[in-house]
């Protein structure tokens, strides 16, 4: 019996530590790609890294992207706002946050606010572009083309000393929760689409969805009726094996 009992306890911690980390509220970004989910291959990270480093040494642009199970109930734009901001991004940073945790994903956005970048024109090429490949979770496709377009409109940007604040004028229309001081500039938020809304694709069927936090809670509930009907039965055995 005490052999049973060291197997499920061990069960149990397995099952508790499997599922991707939950997202907590915005904090510092440790680098340019964070992935507490494990949706990106380690070869696809590299690729994303190239792409990155390449937009940085080119047009001066920091890409960043992180994508968390959920946004621990925080509006996906403040949530990018405030990550931001913590993380001490500045005029020439882009973030792109993204939930993929239970069987939906949403994802919000922030630009500095001294950007070069229209940020319209970046709002539209995450709305036309960047949301369907999230929605068919091709997630490492979704920052790559986010990566290539903004090397494209830092092309035909035009420079700041023609430019009449677009980034500030655009802030003033987008959700409220963008950051301060260095950390300022334009954030912008976006609903949740189901798995069944989700488009197929080839990396779609490679990538196994996360767990959910109700998925976590079924199991441990299911391994306590367990734990309890072992311990009531080996109560039972005891008290009979004391009567004969």
């Amino acid at each position: 019996m005490r052999r049973t009992w060291t197997v499920l306890g061990a069960l149990v911690v397995v099952l508790l530590t499997a599922g991707p980390a939950s997202a907590g509220p915005p904090r510092e970004l440790p680098g340019q790609l964070t992935d507490d989910t494990i949706v990106i291959g380690a070869a696809d990270r590299q690729v994303v890294q190239q792409a990155m480093d390449r937009l940085a040494a080119e047009r001066g642009i920091g890409l960043h992207a992180v994508f968390v199970s959920d946004f621990d109930a925080v509006p996906a734009s403040t949530w990018a706002g405030r990550t931001a901001e913590l993380s001490g991004l500045g005029d020439s940073d882009v973030l792109l946050a993204v939930a993929v945790g239970g069987g939906t994903y949403e994802y919000g956005s922030w630009v500095g606010e001294g950007s070069t970048l229209p940020v319209a024109d970046v709002q539209g090429v995450l709305t036309d572009e960047v949301a369907p490949d999230l929605a068919a979770r091709r997630w490492t496709d979704a920052v790559l083309t986010l990566a290539g377009r903004l090397q494209s409109l830092a092309e035909t940007a035009p420079s700041p000393e023609t430019t009449a604040g677009p980034a500030t004028t655009a802030a003033s229309e987008t959700p409220a929760g963008s950051g301060t001081t260095a950390g300022s500039g334009t954030t912008d938020g976006y609903g949740t689409a189901t798995a069944a809304d989700t488009a197929t694709g080839p990396r779609a069927s490679e990538e196994a969805l996360p767990w959910s936090g109700t998925t976590t809670v079924v199991v441990i509930g299911v391994l306590a009726v367990v734990l309890l009907s072992g311990h009531l039965l080996s109560r039972r055995r005891t008290v009979s094996s004391s009567t004969r």
